[in-house]
């Protein structure tokens, strides 16, 4: 056992000591954004009671998603100030909004495959009895 734990060691300082500790080269690329942490002394929208969006700003932002199910940055800052909104909160809607579309497109996709698949196992039933 302490023949092995020395030839373990030796490996170890072979694998750590042999070679030199090369960082993997970044490319270049824009700086990620990052928010801005609110220390608590301005309007904290975290700290305040989620509103509930009015129908009005509901119906406007469906409309725009109808045309588009994606934002871009100044598209989404207009939406925000027609609306009276945080331009995050836009944002945030949005995504929601196409997770929610996605998961329809699923369930109807589903529904499709399913009632296909009970078609052909009725058809298959209606073959194999002749």
């Amino acid at each position: 056992m302490n023949k092995l734990e020395d030839q373990m060691a030796l490996i170890s300082q072979i694998y750590l000591g042999g070679y030199p500790q090369v960082a993997p080269q970044q490319a270049e690329s824009k700086p990620r954004r990052r928010r801005k942490k609110n220390k608590g002394g301005e309007n904290n929208l975290s700290m305040t009671k989620k509103r509930k969006l009015s129908q009005e700003q509901v119906d406007l932002l469906e409309h725009h998603f109808g045309n588009e199910h994606k934002l871009e940055s100044e598209r989404k800052d207009r939406l925000a100030s027609e609306l009276g909104l945080d331009p995050r909160q836009v944002a945030v809607w949005f995504q929601n909004r196409r997770t929610r579309w996605k998961n329809k497109k699923l369930e109807e996709g589903f529904s499709k495959l399913k009632s296909d698949h009970d078609e052909v196992v009725l058809e298959k039933c209606r073959l194999e009895s002749e």
